[in-house]
């Protein structure tokens, strides 16, 4: 491993690649043009990397390297869930779906609110870390508040003739599926707003 790469590198390129497993999953829906689909993506906003992130990245440019790579999954995202809807909006559900499933998979036994928010936090891309997309207000095992400083994401979806209220719907959705059979619930009290907290 690179002296230069420290834990929130790989903390960034990890949320990445859960976000591109997601696109990969949206892609699939195309059926026979799955593959098409993929390639207009790659040629639109570059190619997405897979590999372990110290043989691939640039060490003389960590961050702006970083940063390329969120920008190019953002817009997959954004373009991939766009498709799909003006083809079908019936296809909302098979994309809810595979975000709620996506949320379970991530989730684990005997999760506190604190313990849920942080693993949340380590799996939806919120941009990079200097953007402070969201503040904590208040943690505890029984629950967990916290803001939304600014939306990071919505130049992607404007970009992409998206509907960025799409995209936190979705959110909520994996966020859901990570509390689902926890005790734990997701409400959002406001614009910005969300709690995470035990009923059980």
């Amino acid at each position: 491993m690179s002296k230069f790469l420290g834990p929130i590198h790989f903390w960034v390129y990890n949320k990445i690649q859960i976000q591109q497993e997601m696109v990969a999953d949206f892609l699939a829906l195309n059926g026979e043009t799955a593959s098409q689909r993929r390639d207009e993506l790659d040629q639109r906003y570059g190619i997405s990397e897979t590999r372990p992130l110290a043989s691939v990245i640039d060490e003389g440019n960590i961050h702006g390297w970083l940063q390329i790579n969120v920008t190019r999954s953002e817009y997959k995202l954004a373009d991939s869930v766009t498709a799909l809807l003006k083809q079908d909006p019936d296809n909302y559900q098979l994309i809810a779906a595979i975000f709620s499933a996506t949320g379970r998979s991530l989730s684990q036994a005997n999760l506190t609110a604190a313990a849920a928010y942080k693993l949340i936090s380590d799996s939806l891309l919120d941009g990079m870390p200097c953007d402070h997309a969201n503040a904590l207000i208040a943690e505890s095992d029984e629950q967990v508040i916290w803001q939304r400083n600014r939306c990071v994401h919505s130049n992607y979806w404007s970009e992409v003739g998206g509907d960025i209220a799409v995209y936190y719907a979705l959110r909520e959705a994996l966020i859901r599926g990570v509390l689902e059979n926890t005790g734990l619930v997701y409400e959002k009290t406001d614009a910005v707003t969300s709690v995470i907290r035990r009923v059980s």
